[in-house]
């Protein structure tokens, strides 16, 4: 019987570290984001962008009237998982948002497309007018397009990847750039939020 419980205790350290290699091989291989569609192009990064009580969401000037519907769209989302009210603003496009904001932004600002650009997302022709591109970080959170539908089918993306993370969300640190197989005629409906579907969208929309 002594014999046994040597035996078995002797395996539990070899347990233990074949269950930290296989966790050190998952983990190092990045699993990839489940989101519906899967975007065209999609680059996970270490880190996240944490989403807290001082978060706030800007939108362009200029484009507010469009682009709130994504905004209010994303404040919801927010407040039904974690219970934070978030902020709207608006900013001028030459403004500069503070770090730890959520930038809803349009692709026509040139400072806008460089920064993407470093960070490796390219505003090029692929993306048409209702593609977007999504970068997040530990500091920056930024969605852009060309139009409101665009910055709307972004936003679809976003509320996919925020997770709780104490009092409150997390999106992971990635780069995506997605854009629609076709692009949608002048007799597509305007966007609201009462008519706003919960998922379809994304099948008429990029990725789809």
């Amino acid at each position: 019987m002594a014999n046994m419980k040597i035996q078995r205790l002797s395996i539990i350290p070899c347990l233990l570290l074949c269950a930290a290699t296989l966790w050190a091989v998952d983990s190092g291989e990045r699993p990839q984001l489940a989101l519906v569609p899967t975007p065209k192009e999609v680059q996970l990064r270490e880190g996240g962008f944490q989403v807290g009580p001082q978060t706030r969401i800007f939108v362009q000037l200029g484009h507010q009237s469009e682009d709130r519907i994504a905004a209010e769209t994303l404040a919801e989302q927010v407040a039904d998982q974690s219970g934070l009210q978030l902020d709207i603003l608006g900013m001028k496009a030459a403004g500069k948002a503070e770090g730890g904001a959520i930038v809803l932004a349009r692709l026509q600002d040139k400072r806008v497309r460089r920064f993407l650009a470093s960070k490796g997302l390219n505003a090029d022709d692929s993306i048409g007018d209702n593609g977007y591109l999504l970068f997040s970080d530990k500091s920056h959170l930024i969605v852009a397009a060309r139009s409101g539908q665009g910055l709307f089918y972004g936003v679809q993306t976003l509320r996919q990847l925020l997770r709780p993370a104490g009092k409150g969300l997390i999106c992971p640190a990635v780069a995506i750039r997605d854009w629609p197989n076709f692009e949608l005629g002048g007799n597509h409906p305007k966007l609201s939020k009462e008519t706003e579907p919960e998922f379809p969208m994304h099948f008429l929309g990029p990725g789809a």
